[in-house]
């Protein structure tokens, strides 16, 4: 009877398997090709990766590229120079990551600025976060135990000079957050302990307590896969977000801790982790934030992307109608074709939504 008994279950649970799985590819096959113009929602064929949101007219930093590429630093120092004026550090530390950049490809503008003015503390901001960036690229984007002794070893001997360079930019110019977020980012990798992070982090704080891009670099710390654990950087993003007043974006920081579990656990982390308070929070937030926010777009995407993991998928059409026919940012771009990992996520949110 006992063996009877069982034999049934088993059946009835291996149907039940069997059936969910059934209708779980019958949904993501139409999901894939449903039709987006129907729901509101950009055609596929109209998708753009390249972007995670419509690019500004930004005439004056395009300009000041040019400039610097053909060996001009003046335009760079001018721009930098109104934003320390200005005390947009926001935007401060945007023009630092793109001169930066551009310095790892070439220097020779930097090299010029630097020897024509050896006290200007905006170049030294550039050189230092440009430092790092060769340091990280000479290491590679793969775990470490995926990374070749030569990759390590150069990692170790580049870190440390971005760290006395970032250094010697907060003696130059004693007010500005930025070099402050390169040793933030430079402690990552140096391995410092917690206690010594948290003075680094704390010397941010004081000067740009709501600086989003600082509290990436922050978060990234505090994750599994560096110092911390799931704990404390959840612990970390929670505590950001309490601080924030309503509209910051700040809160949006627990939707990267978020796709930080899902990297380690799996679609697992998104029922652990995403909760219905924090999501409400940061649904609040961003229908408070500031519409030409750059960082906007990118927040939304991993907003959409928890949504749908989650099964809210109304809200989740929401946001990809927001979003519109861009999807070059995270999640999507975690996959070989960014569009069609897009597309089928915003076709779920549609099908599962209801009719058109």
């Amino acid at each position: 009877m006992l063996t009877n008994i069982i034999t049934v279950v088993g059946l009835a649970t291996l149907l039940w398997a069997l059936v969910h799985t059934t209708r779980n590819v019958v949904r993501n096959r139409k999901a894939r090709h449903f039709d987006a113009s129907a729901y509101g929602l950009v055609p596929r064929e109209q998708l753009d990766s390249r972007r995670s949101g419509p690019p500004g007219e930004e005439p004056a930093l395009r300009l000041a590229v040019e400039a610097a590429l053909n060996g001009a630093w003046e335009p760079a120092a001018g721009l930098l120079a109104d934003t320390a004026e200005r005390q947009d550090w926001a935007e401060r530390w945007r023009l630092v990551e793109v001169f930066a950049d551009l310095a790892v490809e070439d220097e020779r503008w930097l090299r010029i600025w630097r020897a024509k003015r050896p006290q200007d503390a905006d170049a030294v901001v550039v050189h230092a976060h440009a430092l790092l960036l060769r340091a990280w690229a000479a290491r590679g984007e793969k775990y470490i135990k995926q990374t070749s002794d030569e990759q390590v070893a150069l990692f170790g001997e580049l870190l440390p000079t971005s760290m006395y360079a970032a250094q010697e930019a907060a003696r130059l110019a004693p007010g500005d957050p930025s070099p402050w977020i390169t040793m933030v980012a430079a402690a990552r990798g140096l391995g410092v302990p917690h206690d010594e992070f948290r003075r680094l982090w704390s010397e941010v704080t004081n000067r740009a307590p709501q600086h989003y891009d600082a509290h990436w670099q922050a978060l990234q710390y505090w994750c599994e896969k560096w110092h911390g654990s799931h704990q404390l950087m959840f612990k970390f993003a929670k505590q950001a977000a309490a601080a924030a007043p309503a509209g910051s974006l700040i809160s949006g920081i627990y939707l990267h801790a978020v796709y930080e579990a899902a990297l380690q656990d799996g679609d697992a982390a998104y029922r652990t982790w995403a909760t219905k308070p924090m999501l409400a929070r940061i649904q609040a937030d961003l229908a408070q934030a500031d519409p030409a926010d750059r960082r906007l777009p990118a927040i939304r995407h991993l907003y959409a992307a928890v949504l749908v993991k989650t099964g809210r998928y109304a809200e989740a059409l929401a946001q990809f109608r927001l979003i519109g026919g861009w999807c070059g940012a995270a999640p999507w771009t975690d996959n070989q074709d960014a569009a069609a990992a897009f597309h089928h996520a915003r076709g779920l949110a549609a099908l599962h939504s209801g009719r058109p």
